[in-house]
């Protein structure tokens, strides 16, 4: 009678819980004999795919088998094993669900790892999510994700690293000394050559947007005065086809590591305590991105201000004449870091604003639609906003050091950066400043979305070639 009332007293949901264990139970204990044996519990896990070492399953039978220390699990054991194991296993699931929704997603994975200074790449994430998942929608119900661990031991994602959880059924491998560099390599390769065939396609824009910066201080091209967009691009093709990719090699040359080392470094600084001075996720990856661009620009700024004055350059000039020009002339070696200062401080917030907005956007993107892996044209809109803005906060900065980098006169008169900003202002007012705005950004912008398309395929190539 006691038992009678204590049952009926007991809270619907821990009822089912044992109604279904029960049932669980039935269907492991095949023998019928009202007993899991060792070997009925490795015949369930390996008919549901599930890989257990006999280790592990030992392990198993021997935590649930506490009281009676048989060898095997009889009905009361198997629950009272099952139901606390479920309990623990329920407040992990609440740590992973970040929000609070019931459901656990990329995001919530990628916010859990991120404050536990987890080291779980986000591919991996998304296999896991995978792996659990059920019904394809990318999210984790509670119970997809107590189906999953049933039988898991170890399932807290706490350690400081992931590698050889058994709860990933070893889908990241340990690093060794053959592929502990992989990941860096990666993004160097990738970054490097989706910057190659990025400013290929883009380099006719290029050299008309330089063009159009620099033709109010110098003559750039045959003709006189000062030339539409339009007009110079024709004037451009009367040089022949060839011309409108003067400047590319020099280009490719400086764009191979600026891009390799851009993604590498901005990237690193995301993941690491140094990118983490606020408690505001967006204002992390806006001081990365700077931080990134004024590393990569005091690296690269020699190549650059070569480029622009090949480009700007009347005639067939090559690159190594071009050097020795710049070399020959009065302050030797200094002269390549011309303008640099300018450089310097339009690159901080223009760096911090693409390369944070872009990836801001991007984990964004993917919260929102609960997508792990975006499409083409979401990552292209993004990135080109990302660009777009950054351009615009910073474009009268970026004339400026172009003009400087492309100053051929006389040293003694050699502009410096206030006093072209007060001639630019002087002659043309605010709207000069953006001098070859629009033929930039017609340049700036597909160059960004097709270099972060190229690098997401070329990664995909990488991994599926070479790792």
């Amino acid at each position: 009678m006691s038992q009678k009332r204590t049952d009926e007293k007991e809270d619907p949901a821990v009822a089912a819980d044992r109604k279904r264990l029960s049932a669980l139970f039935d269907t492991l204990d095949r023998s019928g004999d009202d007993k899991i044996s060792l070997p009925e519990l490795e015949a369930y896990l390996r008919k549901t795919g599930q890989d257990f070492s006999r280790t592990e399953i030992k392990r198993i039978m021997a935590t649930g088998d506490a009281g009676t220390k048989d060898g095997s699990l009889d009905r009361v054991e198997f629950i009272k094993f099952m139901m606390e194991h479920e309990r623990d296993l329920y407040v992990h699931f609440t740590k992973l669900d970040r929000d609070g929704n019931g459901t656990v997603t990329f995001g919530d994975l990628k916010q859990y790892c991120r404050y536990n200074n987890l080291a779980i790449p986000e591919d991996d994430l998304v296999e896991l999510i995978r792996r659990v998942d059920k019904d394809d929608n990318l999210q984790l119900s509670w119970a997809e994700f107590r189906e999953f661990n049933q039988f898991r031991l170890n399932y807290d994602l706490t350690q400081a690293q992931y590698y050889g959880d058994s709860y990933a059924d070893n889908i990241v491998q340990p690093p060794t000394a053959a592929n502990s560099t992989s990941s860096p390599a990666k993004k160097l390769i990738c970054g490097g050559l989706a910057g190659v065939l990025s400013r290929t396609s883009t380099a006719p824009l290029d050299r008309l947007k330089v063009l159009l910066q620099v033709q109010g201080q110098q003559k750039v091209v045959a003709g006189a005065g000062d030339l539409s967009m339009v007009q110079m691009f024709k004037a451009m093709g009367q040089e022949g086809i060839l011309s409108m990719w003067r400047g590319n090699g020099v280009s490719c040359i400086k764009i191979f590591p600026e891009n390799a080392l851009r993604f590498l470094l901005f990237e690193t600084l995301c993941n690491s305590d140094l990118g983490r001075v606020s408690q505001y996720d967006l204002v992390n990856k806006l001081l990365s991105g700077g931080l990134t661009g004024m590393a990569i620009q005091s690296i690269m700024y020699p190549v650059e201000l070569t480029k622009t004055r090949l480009m700007t350059s009347q005639g067939k000039v090559g690159i190594l004449e071009t050097v020795r020009v710049i070399a020959g002339e009065p302050g030797g070696v200094v002269n390549f870091y011309k303008g640099i200062t300018p450089a310097l401080t339009g690159v901080l917030p223009f760096a911090g604003l693409q390369l944070g907005l872009s990836k801001s956007g991007t984990e964004l993107y993917k919260d929102w639609n609960k997508v792990a892996n975006p499409g083409f044209w979401p990552l292209f809109s993004i990135s080109s906003t990302a660009t777009f803005v950054a351009m615009g906060f910073t474009y009268p900065l970026r004339l400026v050091t172009c003009n400087l980098q492309a100053y051929r006169g006389d040293p003694a008169h050699r502009p410096t950066p206030r006093s072209l900003f007060t001639g630019i202002f002087k002659k043309d007012g605010l709207r000069g400043f953006y001098r070859g705005f629009g033929a930039n950004a017609l340049k700036a912008v597909p160059a960004s979305s097709f270099g972060w398309a190229a690098f997401v395929k070329i990664q995909k190539l990488y991994e599926t070639y070479l790792e």
